[in-house]
């Protein structure tokens, strides 16, 4: 395929997915974010289907667009423990990252105990997901020590409600969340995830969660191919969400598929783009232009590459300080310089990074 008909696609996709993304209950359009169910005990409706679009941002980590469909949640029920439970998980990515205080202040914010905030839960099972959020947001420790716990409560749940689709779902994310910090047993857990997604996919393969999880589990060159079907499906499933039209791009990366990678980054830069306000997290759009540059440098086309650069200097320029963005700018130049052969005319000055350096030589 030509450069040309892969720019024309974008265009059409750009066209045909582009929206002003908004969390508000109201607005929300669920054909843009999957198709699933997660019955609570709330008897208000708007903050029902305020909870329900912040579940299916959450699957697919839009997690700004998450934690507002929370909170108006919250707003129509202040009561509603599940709406704080959503809230704990949208400060930072699940699988990855450092310690944040905004889990347990979201829960603390429903009650200062655990035994005031089972009181608020409207059933076993809501009881058993908020125990799994506060093992998540306050077991003593780091991250590693959290999202064990995490994994080990939500084991608990799904033994005691195996058939629920979203016990199931969420179980299966905390298990890619713990795997990474358990050594040995990474690859199994990975695995045993997989299986999990799997059966969820097959069962449902426009439900979000299931879809992206099988990518997250089968992310690596040997098993990727099994998540093929799945990263081709995600990437309309959940439109609505950057992080969505990205993570197709996990998969097809291990299959060469270069076309795809470029063509699914620009649209999840733009999306993400299109979300962002000053002071949010710029994650999705560092995410998107590290990878899109990657495929379109695979691809030859440099003067897209040099464009990816321009938007993370601008990523940059918007959040000076950002350790992320910084990382990402220099990375990518690095990459461009190593693409692009031009280890002799890039001069070597103070300020270049220790991956800028070693691609000059």
């Amino acid at each position: 395929m030509s450069i040309r008909p892969i720019q024309n696609l974008l265009g059409f996709i750009l066209v045909a997915f582009l929206s002003t993304t908004t969390a508000h209950a109201q607005n929300t359009d669920f054909s843009r974010i999957g198709s699933y169910d997660f019955p609570t005990s709330t008897r208000n409706a708007d903050a029902r289907e305020a909870f329900l679009a912040g579940v299916g941002y959450l699957h697919s980590f839009g997690m700004t667009q998450a934690q507002a469909a929370f909170r108006e949640a919250q707003e129509h029920d202040p009561d509603f423990a599940m709406a704080y439970w959503g809230e704990a998980f949208t400060y930072q990515h699940p699988f990855f990252g450092a310690l944040s205080d905004g889990p347990g202040e979201a829960l603390m914010r429903l009650a200062p105990t655990p035994e005031l905030r089972a009181a608020k839960a409207g059933n076993d099972k809501e009881r058993g997901f908020l125990k799994a959020a506060e093992a998540y947001a306050l077991t003593p420790g780091g991250m590693p020590e959290r999202r064990i716990a995490w994994m080990e409560a939500m084991k608990e749940v799904y033994e005691k409600y195996p058939e629920d689709f979203e016990v199931k779902a969420f179980y299966t994310a905390s298990i890619l969340a713990a795997a990474g910090h358990s050594g040995d047993m990474r690859e199994r857990l990975n695995m045993y995830a997989g299986s999990l997604a799997l059966e969820m996919f097959k069962a449902n393969d426009n439900h979000p969660g299931a879809a992206h999880y099988v990518i997250h589990s089968f992310d690596d060159p040997i098993h990727a191919p099994l998540a093929l079907e799945a990263a081709q499906k995600y990437r309309d499933i959940a439109p609505a969400v950057s992080h969505a039209r990205h993570m197709p791009s996990h998969i097809f990366i291990q299959h060469g598929k270069w076309e795809e990678v470029s063509m699914w980054n620009e649209s999840a830069w733009q999306a993400a783009r299109d979300l962002w306000q000053p002071g949010d997290r710029v994650g999705d759009m560092n995410h998107s232009s590290d990878w899109g540059q990657y495929g379109d440098l695979q691809l030859g086309d440099t003067d897209r590459s040099e464009l990816w650069i321009e938007r993370a200097a601008q990523t940059l320029a918007e959040n000076p300080g950002d350790g992320r963005s910084m990382g990402t700018l220099k990375t990518m130049r690095a990459r461009h310089t190593i693409e692009t052969q031009q280890w002799q005319i890039v001069a070597l000055t103070d300020d270049l990074s220790a991956d800028e350096l070693l691609a000059l030589g």
